[in-house]
């Protein structure tokens, strides 16, 4: 250290300076001195009076002689603090620090705030400050007292009793009223701040805020309380405020006492859980587009069959019938007769989905087996999913819910927010629909809209919310429950003047890491001694986290088996078109993708059975004039709509009539109307004999009263279908034989 040149002025680089006109400058500060001389307040709300001349010019313990706290006349000596008797004076920093290794410290009475920019140091004079920092290390506030306003009651954490001892939940006269204490865990932590503060903080004496802050600021009691500190009315609030930058224009803020956590509060999952969801587990597999999906494919796949079915009978009958009618009765009958068969097949495409299988049947046309082809891949695929997670899903005792901020914002979900957090919630959350209350009650305000249908879910505030039993009691009655889902994340801290910030924040901040004193555990012990329970569980149940297990099938995942289905469905078309434009221009082989697909080239075994001069007899198989014949899976006998009876053989007009049953076994060939040479028929008779060895083919032909005749083609088509039968094509053979045999 530099020697002093003179104890009184300080050390070489380091000299006292006259700082008189400096402390003269601050009028607000000015008072008299117990001599009556003008002097200085040595801090802004209390404090000793000291003269103008205090700390300049010369190295002196002047805290001894002007600080009240060192009067000896007042206390014994060993109360007197050590600093009292060191001696310091004020220095030019800048000086000081580049000439000397001197320590030199900004003063606490006189900061760059207050409107002069004071150091002092006590090495300067030979002295040590270590005295001086550890009483300045307690005496942050230079045992000030503070008048502190409360924005509001807010039970359990602050309120008022009435004459009987009963908590008042809201604001009245008595509010206005300051004989009447507070209490609460918010009091409770100021008194231990107060405590391990040991006399730096005196006093605190609570207010009520003014009414014109209030009318000022209608949304939010606490940003009004806010105002009345930017005003100069008090010097702090009390309450949890959270710290926002409307508020920070307004004043300077403590450090946090604690982070309060803004998080969704939505209806209840398990109080939906009623007969409607239990009963709607059963479509709850795929998603309600899926489920759409799957019956659009059943219809287009239903209107495609009746295009590519072989006509029925039915059909037929009804169409033929219906030509007999006016032309507005038959266009009528002709759609009620085509709804009825689109109906008929949608049903029946469905019982295919529901059983897990299609249509077998070998008689049908090709555009038709490669429609059922890929509809059957389709089921295939679409019933094993669902019956893959249908148990789970039936087992699931929770149903869907939106418990994210992200999942609000996706579905567009309107969320109640209190107006204090507008500012930072909408620039955390750009697109998602805020709305929030304008008129002053806080969060009951934001359940005010909510039971008002305003909003579908509430973002709220822990540390506001979980002590307020009446508020919580009102979810209860709401069904409402808190998730874990953070909207955002908001510092809480007491709002006050800047000149008592730094002080205030020393001893939250010195009580919390040293002296085990925080708000939270002044909360966690007014808990405990209360007991205080709301009337329901307010927290969404861990049960229901099992949602996340159950992931819906979506259409995306049916990509494949509805492709393939398109993709058999578009070739079904093409092929049910070409047939069409075939059959339209007269084109032979239109049979073989046509309305009947056998697959056994039917002409081609019928040359290898009969010579080309009897292809047309052969066409012509069957009843000449009975032409209204159904193939059926009963080998060797066949449906018609026909109660036959004994042939007139020179009757034109006899034909088929009811339906019947009529088995063959012995064919014959005969000449056509008994013409020797002439063309000859294949007829069947009522006959269970076996053939006879002879090598002769006799017969008894039958012949039917006439129904409607077919057309030559739906003729045609069902010749081919019975001809495939093999007891038919056997039959064939016999006949060939014989023909033979004849000739030689």
């Amino acid at each position: 250290m530099t020697a002093p040149s003179s104890p009184s002025n300080g050390n070489e680089g380091c000299r006292c300076l006259n700082k008189t006109a400096e402390l003269a400058s601050l009028t607000e500060r000015a008072c008299t001195t117990s001599s009556g001389a003008p002097g200085v307040t040595l801090t802004l709300r209390s404090g000793s009076c000291a003269p103008l001349n205090y700390g300049s010019n010369i190295c002196q313990p002047h805290d001894l002689v002007d600080d009240a706290t060192c009067d000896v006349s007042q206390a014994n000596n060993s109360d007197i603090p050590s600093y009292c008797f060191q001696s310091w004076c004020y220095v030019d920093a800048d000086a000081c620090v580049r000439d000397t290794d001197n320590a030199v410290y900004r003063s606490s009475y006189f900061p760059v705030e207050s409107g002069v920019d004071m150091f002092y140091s006590y090495d300067a004079c030979n002295s040590t400050g270590n005295s001086w920092m550890e009483f300045v290390e307690r005496r942050a506030l230079g045992g000030i007292h503070i008048k502190a306003s409360v924005p509001s009651y807010l039970e359990p954490m602050i309120f008022k009793r009435d004459g009987e001892g009963n908590i008042i939940d809201e604001p009245g006269e008595e509010y206005y009223d300051n004989s009447v204490p507070y209490e609460g865990a918010y009091m409770n932590y100021i008194k231990e701040i107060m405590r391990i503060a040991k006399g730096d903080i005196t006093n605190v004496t609570y207010t009520y805020k003014s009414r014109s802050s209030t009318l000022k600021h209608p949304s939010s009691h606490y940003t009004a309380a806010v105002q009345d500190i930017e005003n100069g009315l008090v010097d702090m609030s009390v309450g949890p405020f959270w710290i926002t930058v409307e508020r920070l224009r307004m004043t300077s803020f403590t450090v946090p006492l604690i982070y309060d956590k803004i998080v969704l509060v939505i209806p209840d999952p398990m109080s939906k859980n009623g007969l409607s969801y239990q009963t709607s587990k059963v479509l709850a597999p795929f998603t309600a587009r899926l489920w759409l999906l799957v019956i659009l494919v059943i219809a287009f796949t239903s209107l495609l069959s009746v295009w590519f079915a072989k006509s029925s009978h039915t059909k037929r009958t009804m169409l033929e019938h219906s030509k007999r009618r006016t032309k507005s009765k038959f266009s009528r009958l002709r759609i009620g007769i085509y709804a009825r068969l689109i109906f008929d097949s949608f049903l029946e495409k469905g019982l295919y989905f529901f059983s897990e299988g299609v249509e077998q049947d070998e008689g049908s046309s090709l555009p038709y087996k490669l429609l059922l082809f890929g509809f059957g891949f389709f089921i295939l695929i679409t019933v094993s999913s669902y019956v893959a997670n249908l148990a789970a899903f039936l087992t699931r005792s929770v149903p869907d819910y939106i418990a994210t901020m992200e999942g609000a914002v996706k579905n567009n979900l309107k969320i109640c927010g209190h107006p204090a957090l507008a500012e930072e919630l909408t620039t955390k959350w750009p697109d998602a629909k805020f709305v929030f209350h304008t008129e002053g009650n806080e969060f009951f305000g934001l359940l005010d809209d909510y039971r008002a249908g305003k909003c579908d879910v509430l973002a709220v505030g822990r540390e506001d919310t979980t002590m307020d039993l009446e508020l919580l009691n009102q979810f209860c009655d709401e069904g409402l429950v808190y998730t874990n889902s953070l909207v955002m994340e908001n510092p809480i801290a007491f709002p006050v003047s800047p000149e008592l910030a730094s002080g205030l924040s020393y001893w939250i901040l010195n009580g919390d890491k040293y002296r085990g004193v925080n708000l939270q555990k002044s909360k966690e012990k007014y808990i405990a001694r209360n007991k205080l329970q709301p009337k329901c569980n307010v927290e969404l149940s861990a049960q229901t986290t099992e949602r996340n297990v159950y992931a819906q099938i979506m259409p995306s995942n049916m990509f494949f088996p509805i492709i393939f289905w398109l993709a058999c469905a578009v070739v079904a078309v093409t092929l049910q078109i070409v047939h069409m434009w075939q059959a339209k221009n007269g084109r032979k082989g239109s049979a073989l993708i046509g309305r009947v697909s056998t697959l056994n080239l039917f002409k081609h075994i019928d040359h290898d059975i009969v010579s080309p001069k009897e292809d047309d007899d052969v066409a012509a198989f069957a009843f000449p004039r009975a032409r209204n014949l159904v193939a059926t899976t009963s080998p060797a006998s066949i449906i018609d709509d026909a109660s036959c009876r004994a042939p007139s053989r020179n009757n034109e007009n006899d034909g088929l009539t009811k339906r019947s049953r009529v088995s063959f076994r012995e064919p014959s060939v005969i000449p056509d109307n008994g013409a020797a040479g002439g063309p000859r028929r294949v007829r069947f008779i009522d006959d269970d004999d076996e053939f006879p060895v002879e090598g002769t083919c006799e017969s008894a032909p039958i012949e039917c009263e006439t129904a409607s005749p077919l057309e030559k083609d739906e003729f045609d088509d069902r010749i081919r279908q019975l001809l495939d039968d093999p007891s038919v094509v056997d039959f064939l053979k016999c006949c060939k034989e014989m023909k033979e045999l004849g000739r030689n």
